[in-house]
């Protein structure tokens, strides 16, 4: 099956790469820039107001502020990076499948390719509101679980389980698809 345009899907004799970019599009984008752009400028005029009133808060009233400007930042700037800088790879060998994902820090994970492998398709497929970001591939055997999929939809899913049983092979492979 070939592979939707977003994703990329290559196949050497000895290993299969896919790549999955953050899916973008204009309005999260520029939502995503306004809102960076409201908390610092909020911050800016939070940090800078001596008048009475704020004065009055005192410490308490300073450290909620910052508490709450921090949370934005930190949920803005997590999906700011991951449009920017972000990309999911899934690297499988002869050994192993390893995943990697630039954009989120320490986020590298790998799975010894030993015994009988299941590779499933979450319901959860992008788009939806429960779930998001989350990840819609679970490759699982007698060694643990790996998910992969950040923000697939239904048709990339089912390109990259095809790619995976193609490498692998039909004897160690077992698709489910859903719950």
């Amino acid at each position: 099956m070939p592979p939707p345009s977003r994703i990329s899907i290559v196949e050497t004799g000895n290993e299969l790469l896919i790549t999955n970019p953050p899916r973008t599009s204009d309005f999260r984008t520029v939502f995503v820039l306004i809102g960076a752009a409201m908390v610092a400028y909020t911050g800016y005029m939070g940090l800078t107001d001596f008048s009475p009133a704020t004065v009055s808060s005192g410490t308490l009233g300073l450290l909620s502020f910052v508490a709450i400007i921090a949370l934005f930042t930190y949920f803005l700037g997590k999906d700011f990076i991951w449009l920017v800088f972000g990309k999911e790879t899934l690297r499988l060998t002869n050994a192993a499948v390893m995943r990697d994902v630039r954009g989120s820090p320490g986020n590298r994970s790998s799975l010894p390719l030993k015994g009988h492998l299941t590779v499933e398709i979450l319901d959860h497929t992008y788009p939806t509101d429960e779930a998001g970001l989350s990840e819609v591939i679970r490759v699982t055997n007698a060694n643990g679980a790996l998910v992969f999929g950040r923000e697939l939809s239904r048709s990339e899913a089912e390109a990259v389980a095809s790619a995976i049983q193609d490498f692998i092979g039909r004897q160690k492979f077992k698709l489910v698809i859903g719950r």
